[in-house]
């Protein structure tokens, strides 16, 4: 599916978008600012909060390379041209939704989003939520959700950024931002181009004998590049305006360990369209918004050339209610529409789901704790689905010391594949649910020259009709709801800063401890067991020390052991990767300039993320960058 000349479509379009929660409302001589909903009604989650500061140094990346380093989710990594999922809290991939400016991008073929084909400069945050929280957000918001947006501001005038690296293996690319607004328009334009060639070296482990062969990977070749474009206006109380998103990949997929060669490649083409109202009238402010994507997927090999295609249909009608200072109430009426079209099915499947949702926020008088109940109703092809709710509290004492408390009800929806798959499908099959809870203790510390925040949550969760695929009688493998999964842990995030004089120490540490095993399912020897690809342990660790405008930043993360299969007899051991970056910032008259130094995998480490899928050594990155 060519995408060229609806792209066209989007310069000629009048339409404007404006998303972020930025209107001031005044009512008895009180000032409110609108939050988004995660942090107006999701109170008692787990959450993180990536803005500017932190992308910066992702600049050149995609997310999953972000999240691997910055998040407690597990990134199921296939190499660098490779795809990558996430999961979090003991779910599968398909249990973490991913909402970008408030819509879920999860294809409904396979439920899942390839969280390497999002570059991190078409956003300005990324909002991590731990826990499930579908009566919000709807469907796969199990384990967690990430929030992408961007931000438009406002009466700023024009800025200019641009970036160009060049890194091991002919790695190449840049990235462009050019924004300009006023006190009435806001608007920005952004690109992106990325080619490797990622014939990198590594040891074959999986190889007989010692000392293991050395290879060169083979037929791994990446080229992406990628348009976004955003306009808003403001006109008297009225925000409106238009976000577009266009993307193009062509990756070339490597050999697996036991295979000598490959010719496999995928093509992945996307169009994202959002557009969006809003308005205010005393203390209600009333919102429109519908999204229209268009994806496809062309995967070719020696045996097989599969064309799929989907189409996506998003409206969303809210309303957002400041009774005063205790009282917030927001409701809301959600239609999508779902279609694809692929030589797997035997007829195209489509999918009308409509959906109500409600939630009300409680303030008490002194402002010492706030309480949350949420509630969705999703009817799907005609047939409503067992209600999503969740109950959240936060408790303040002591300053700024907080308790939280979050429990809630969820679901994830059957995929396209699931139900209709050629022969294989099952269109009985039912929605998996979960009862999920967590209890957090945050502890911040704030002193002049030093801070440290600390905060640790622990989490509860049991999937019911987990869907697994496994052999029927026939020996054909089909979809059934015959697992249980009961997913427990504790996650621990520290953060600490120094500044003395000139000098400035960043410090922090995110760990997460995860325990997931059936409790119920078709093979009574799987019982018991850790999910396949489910690390006990995931961790990762930043210092970084800057003088003046120079930085020297340290990561490094570590990944447990993970089972590849049910019965726990096979694993990936355990590994760690380091990584070292080194600054440069030149403040010039009107501008700023920088350059950077980056290398990867500092010690060669020799790992797999993935079974029988090689990772990089030392991968060098040298790149440039300009503000304006």
């Amino acid at each position: 599916m060519k995408c060229y000349s609806i792209l066209l479509l989007v310069y000629l379009t009048t339409s404007l978008y404006a998303q972020q929660d930025s209107i001031w409302l005044d009512h008895s001589d009180t000032i409110v600012l609108e939050k988004s909903r995660l942090p107006a009604f999701g109170l008692g989650h787990n959450t993180t909060h990536l803005g500017a500061a932190v992308l910066k140094n992702y600049s050149t990346r995609n997310l999953a390379q972000v999240l691997q380093l910055e998040s407690t989710f597990f990134v199921k990594n296939y190499g660098p041209s490779g795809i990558s999922s996430l999961s979090g809290r003991g779910g599968g991939a398909s249990h973490t939704a991913v909402l970008w400016e408030g819509f879920n991008i999860q294809s409904p073929m396979l439920g899942q989003a390839d969280i390497s084909l999002l570059p991190t400069i078409f956003v300005d945050y990324v909002d991590i939520q731990y826990g499930g929280e579908s009566a919000l957000f709807g469907n796969s918001s199990i384990g967690g959700a990430l929030h992408l947006g961007t931000k438009s501001k406002f009466g700023k005038g024009w800025h200019f950024e641009g970036n160009i690296h060049g890194g091991s293996y002919e790695d190449l690319g840049q990235q462009l931002k050019l924004t300009y607004s006023n006190a009435w328009y806001a608007g920005s334009v952004r690109s992106f181009y990325h080619n490797a060639k990622n014939n990198y070296l590594f040891k074959d482990v999986n190889a007989f004998g010692f000392p293991k062969p050395i290879k060169a990977q083979s037929n791994a070749r990446l080229q992406q590049w990628g348009l976004f474009q955003e306009h808003q206006f403001k006109v008297k109380k009225h925000q409106f305006g238009l976000k577009a998103w266009y993307q193009d990949s062509k990756r070339q997929i490597p050999p697996p360990l036991l295979l000598s060669t490959s010719n496999d490649v995928q093509k992945d083409e996307s169009l994202r369209l959002v557009a969006h109202w809003k308005t205010y009238f005393g203390t209600q402010i009333w919102k429109a918004r519908s999204a229209l994507f268009l994806e496809s997927l062309h995967f070719q090999s020696d045996a097989v050339n599969a064309l799929s295609r989907i189409l996506s249909s998003i409206t969303e009608l809210e309303n957002k209610w400041y009774l005063n200072d205790f009282h917030h109430f927001n409701v809301g009426l959600n239609y999508s529409f779902f279609k694809a079209i692929s030589g797997g099915y035997a007829q195209d499947p489509q999918q009308h789901r409509l959906a109500i949702f409600g939630a009300y926020k409680l303030t008490s008088p002194q402002k010492k704790w706030q309480g949350t109940f949420s509630i969705r109703e999703e009817m799907v092809q005609g047939k409503f689905i067992t209600p999503a709710a969740s109950l959240g509290a936060v408790w303040t004492f002591y300053e700024q010391f907080q308790f939280n408390v979050h429990l809630s009800h969820n679901y994830r929806l059957p995929t396209f594949n699931d139900l209709y798959w050629n022969t294989l499908g099952n269109p009985n099959l039912k929605p998996e649910y979960s009862w999920n809870s967590e209890l957090g203790i945050s502890l911040p510390l704030l002193f002049k020259k030093y801070s440290l925040k600390t905060t640790l949550t622990g989490f509860c969760n049991l999937i019911n009709d987990w869907i697994l695929w496994s052999p029927n009688t026939a020996g054909l493998w089909r979809p059934s709801n015959i697992e249980q999964v009961w997913a427990r842990g504790l996650e621990l995030n520290l953060q600490g800063k120094i500044k003395w004089k000139k000098w400035q120490l960043k410090t922090g540490l995110n760990y997460a401890f995860t325990k997931s095993t059936r409790t119920k399912g078709a093979a009574p020897a799987t019982l018991g067991k850790q999910l396949i690809y489910t690390p006990e342990h995931n961790a990762n660790i930043h210092v970084q020390i800057q003088y003046r405008q120079t930085s020297l930043l340290y990561q490094h993360s570590l990944t447990s052991l993970r089972f590849v299969d049910n019965a726990n007899t096979e694993i990936l051991p355990l590994f760690h990767v380091g990584h070292l970056r080194l600054s440069q910032a030149i403040p010039l008259e009107k501008a700023a300039a920088s350059f950077y130094l980056q290398i990867n995998n500092l010690f060669g480490a020799d790992y797999q993320v993935v079974s029988n899928r090689a990772m990089p050594w030392q991968l060098f990155e040298l790149g440039f960058g300009l503000r304006l």
